[in-house]
Parts: structure tokens; C-alpha cells; sequence
């Protein structure tokens, strides 16, 4: 066992040989601040964050701690950092086929996008919400696990007061106060979503046909001025704020088709499950699976190499305990652009790659009411008129298991914001006045007292997801998920794009990999 030298030494180890640090905002857990009165007199706000304090000190500023301590060194089969959708699924996989995983996760607990809070035991999720492909990976989970997921409730669509149900049918979108025109170019793109050779898919293939690199060069903006539909371009354009983080302008068509074709209801054979808080408890059950000492939570991983026989990570806990794994293989489930400046030997067009890679900042506003504001049978509910500071409305009471006897309402706002907001997420004050303030303009959207909030608890993700933007499928993605001597990728930035079913597919699609490389 050996000890660094100094703190020199250990810098090159940190920094490793790009010469470059990582800005990363990782880590929910216990980094949070609660905030009393800040809204009427008996509410309170809570803020919470993916952690970042380690990542910063360590990479980001360069700084070594006083108390920083080489611990141990470890070693198995494959090490997986994060334990996300991918990680955690990439881990089952090696784990059932008999091999010795160390699966790193710098938050407190496992799961990535898919954490949730609770409020008077009504439980709301801070990121992933629902997924839509009940696969045999998914069905074999739920019955090793005795998991049972819940059929979405249906969403609507907030029009001049009136919501709107079973949006996508002929017989709703004749209710809307719309020109013929309109509402024809808005059937038409309905009837593209419905036609499956019309609707590309993911994983993304290694190379695109000629169609799906048509819609992988347009933004979805361009693709939609086709169905001259302004109505339609603004409320899709909410879905792409809250779904694929950023503007229509932002996002490619691809994506648009992919995500949006699993939108328009159980009406058109378009079934959603869920779980009370969102994905979490799919995540939990893949993590009850795995060994429970082969899963090393607070633990950031910021440093990693080939070597002769196989990969070494370097990891740091809490304690500031520093930790070298060796293994055969190492499966990165974080984010490319990270894993662009903790790889040293990674050749430069596969670095170029992973920074092109987006991710915006992002919020979520949790806040609990004493009123019901939306019938209980509706999950989301999308609101155009008020797209300056609200996409959708999570109404969580309508994805319990049962339903509750009380007067006690959890509703969720989901919010990408700017790059240039970024900073928000690091402050209190700023980031308390964020989500306080798009709660207010939604009450009073909704012409409902202040008053009848009882509490909120605001949620800032630093890298949550994957903006899938206009060319980004055609190269960039396929380059950045290239498997590097025994260092593999599987996440849902493998094709910048964000979703359960792909950071699933990836996952369990690396870990087949891998397997094959070491039989």
C-alpha cells in the first residue's frame, strides 16, 4: 500500500493529464437549507441539491483538504460510476452473470434522476416521473422484486380556464378557439406520432438512416412549421422546456418525435406507468438486487485510467478518505462532459465530442396546498397561457397507490433554466427566490390565495439532462459513448437524450458489453 508524496502528486492524480478540471454539480443528499416564513405565515421552504461541495473542492478549485487521507485499495471485476438508471442496471446485469461489481455513487442514496420527497405521506418526485415501454427488463425486476407499477393517470392541457381532456381526439381539439387550418396541422402531426415508420427510436443506431438524420439536423421548430400551427409550437414547446431541457429551438426533431409519440394518451393505445414519487422505487428494487457492500454511496469518483491489466479509478468519500479500485473493465453512467476531464489518456476527437454535450440548470418546485387546485385523475397538466414561468403542473396525489383522506395537495412545477442562471443553484437566497417566485405566478395564474400553501421544497439539478440538440445524433453521440480500451458508457447521454427507457437500454446494453469482453 502506498501514500502520496505531497500535495503536489496528488493534484496530478486530481487534475489527471488534460491539464483541465470539471465543473460538476453531483449529489443530492444531505446538502440542503431550510428557510422558515419565507412565504405566509406558516409556510417553510426547503432547499435541496445534487451535491457538489466535494466535486468543487477537489476539482473544480484545485484544493486538497488539510485532512485528506489515501485509504485503501480495492479491487473486482468491473467498477461502475453512478448509480443512476444506467449504473444501477449495468450493475444487475454483471452481478447476475456472477461478477464482481463496486458500483460508486456520489449522493447519499442511489437512484440519479429518480429521488423523490414527501409531504404528509404523499410522496412527489424531484426528477423522473414515469416511463412508458414496460419491457421484459423492467417486467423481470418487478416480479423478482414483487414491484408493482401504477397506470398513469391521464394529463391535460389548461385552455382559457377550461381543462381540457384527452387533449390529442378529434372531438378536444375542435373545442379550440382555433382557425381550421390550425387544427388540421395539429391532426396531421398527431397522425405522424401515431405511425410507427414515422417515429424514430432509441438507442440510436451507430449510423442513421438518411430519414433520421433529416430529423436529427432539424431543430423541432423547423420541423414543425410544417403544421402551421402556433398553438401547437407553443405547447410543444413547453413539453420540450420540461421533457428534453431546453426551447424547440434547442431540441432536434428526432427527439421531439421519440418522446412526444409516448404523449398523447392510453385514447390512442399510448399506455404510461409510474410509481407514488416517480421512478424511484423501479430504482430501489434494482438496488435491493445487488449486494448491498457493493454499493458505495458518498463516494466521488474523479480520477480514471487504463492500465496493463485492466482500468484503476480513484475515488474520495465524505471523510476525505481517498480510495484506488482496480479492476478488468469500468462502466462510466455519469455525464460525458464530466467524464471528459476524469479520463486522462481520452483521445481529443472523443473529448471534442463529450463537451458538446448540453445540460442545462434545472429546478423543480415542490409546494403542498390545504385545496385541491385539479381533479384527482390527472397526473400532469399543461398550461400555455402561462409558458413565460410555468410548462406543467405534476399533480402527485393522482400517482398514489391509494388515494389519501386528507386535505393535504402535492403539486410539482419542472423548469430548465438558461446557462447563464447556473449560478442560482449555488445560493439560497437566489435560488429560495427562483422557485418562490414561479410558485407565485402560478397561484395567482391559477387565481388561487397564496394562503392555502402550507410548505415548498425546491429542488436544483446541476446536470440532470442530456439536451438532445440538432445534430447531436449524428456523430457527436455515437464518438463520446465510444468505448475506450477497457472503459465503456452507457447512460442516457449516450444519445443526449434524457429518458428512462434509454438510460435503461443503455445500461443493460453496456453490461452485456462488458460481459462479452471478459467470457
Amino acid at each position: 500500500m502506498s501514500n502520496y508524496s505531497d500535495r503536489r502528486d496528488f493534484l496530478k492524480v486530481l487534475i489527471g493529464g488534460t491539464g483541465a478540471v470539471y465543473l460538476a454539480l453531483q449529489g443530492c443528499g444531505n446538502e440542503q437549507t431550510e428557510l422558515k416564513n419565507v412565504l405566509g405565515p406558516n409556510t417553510k421552504t426547503k432547499l435541496k441539491r445534487q451535491r457538489f461541495t466535494i466535486a468543487h473542492q477537489y476539482i473544480r478549485e484545485k484544493s486538497l483538504p488539510v485532512d485528506a487521507k489515501y485509504s485503501q485499495e480495492l479491487t473486482c471485476d468491473v467498477v461502475i460510476i453512478g448509480a443512476g438508471a444506467s449504473g444501477l442496471s449495468a450493475a444487475l446485469t454483471l452481478h447476475d452473470a456472477g461478477y464482481d461489481v463496486l458500483l460508486l455513487e456520489n449522493e447519499d442514496q442511489v437512484g440519479g434522476a429518480g429521488v423523490y420527497g414527501e409531504m404528509h405521506d404523499i410522496k412527489y418526485p424531484y426528477g423522473s416521473v414515469y416511463f412508458v415501454e414496460y419491457s421484459d427488463e423492467i417486467k423481470s425486476i418487478c416480479t423478482r422484486t414483487g414491484l408493482k407499477p401504477l397506470l398513469a393517470p391521464e394529463d391535460a392541457v389548461l385552455h382559457k380556464g377550461q381543462l381540457i381532456h384527452n387533449f390529442w381526439s378529434d372531438s378536444s381539439l375542435q373545442t379550440l378557439d382555433l382557425s381550421k387550418r390550425e387544427i388540421d396541422g395539429m391532426k396531421r402531426f398527431r397522425d405522424v406520432l401515431l405511425d410507427d415508420t414515422k417515429v424514430p427510436s432509441y438507442p440510436i443506431s451507430r449510423t442513421l438512416t438518411p430519414y433520421e438524420q433529416e430529423l436529427d439536423a432539424l431543430s423541432a421548430k423547423q420541423y414543425l412549421s410544417q403544421y402551421a400551427s402556433p398553438y401547437l409550437e407553443a405547447l410543444l414547446d413547453l413539453y420540450s422546456r420540461s421533457s428534453m431541457g431546453g426551447t424547440l429551438n434547442d431540441a432536434n426533431a428526432f427527439c421531439l418525435l421519440n418522446f412526444y409519440s409516448a404523449e398523447i394518451g392510453s385514447e390512442f393505445g399510448r399506455d404510461r406507468y409510474t410509481f407514488p414519487g416517480g421512478m424511484h422505487a423501479l430504482y430501489n428494487a434494482i438496488a435491493s438486487l445487488i449486494p448491498k457492500e457493493k454499493v458505495k454511496t458518498s463516494h466521488l469518483a474523479f480520477s480514471l485510467k487504463n492500465t496493463m491489466k485492466g482500468v484503476q479509478v480513484t475515488c474520495v468519500n465524505d471523510k476525505n478518505e481517498i480510495y484506488v479500485i482496480k479492476a478488468k473493465r469500468a462502466i462510466m453512467t455519469g455525464q460525458k462532459h464530466v467524464s471528459s476531464f476524469m479520463i486522462e489518456d481520452l483521445p481529443d476527437d472523443q473529448r471534442s465530442a463529450m463537451m458538446t454535450m448540453q445540460y442545462p440548470p434545472y429546478a423543480t418546485m415542490h409546494f403542498m396546498c390545504n385545496e385541491e387546485l385539479f381533479p384527482n385523475q390527472i397526473m400532469d397538466v399543461w398550461t400555455p397561457e402561462a409558458s413565460t414561468f410555468c410548462t406543467d403542473i405534476i399533480c402527485s396525489n393522482a400517482m398514489q397507490e391509494k388515494q389519501k383522506n386528507s386535505n393535504s395537495y402535492v403539486y410539482s412545477i419542472f423548469g430548465a433554466m438558461p446557462q447563464e442562471q447556473r449560478n442560482i443553484l449555488l445560493d439560497d437566497t437566489l435560488l429560495a427566490k427562483h422557485g418562490i417566485d414561479i410558485i407565485q405566478k402560478t397561484m395567482q395564474y391559477l387565481g388561487k390565495s397564496l394562503e392555502s400553501i402550507d410548505q415548498i421544497e425546491v429542488f436544483g439539478w446541476g446536470h440532470a439532462l442530456a439536451i438532445p440538440y440538432p445534430g447531436s445524433h449524428n456523430g457527436p453521440a455515437q464518438l463520446a459513448s465510444r468505448r475506450h480500451g477497457n472503459i465503456y458508457f452507457g447512460a442516457s447521454d449516450n444519445d443526449a437524450a434524457s429518458s428512462v427507457e434509454n438510460a435503461l437500454a443503455n445500461g443493460f446494453g453496456s453490461g452485456r458489453e462488458v460481459i462479452q469482453s471478459l467470457t
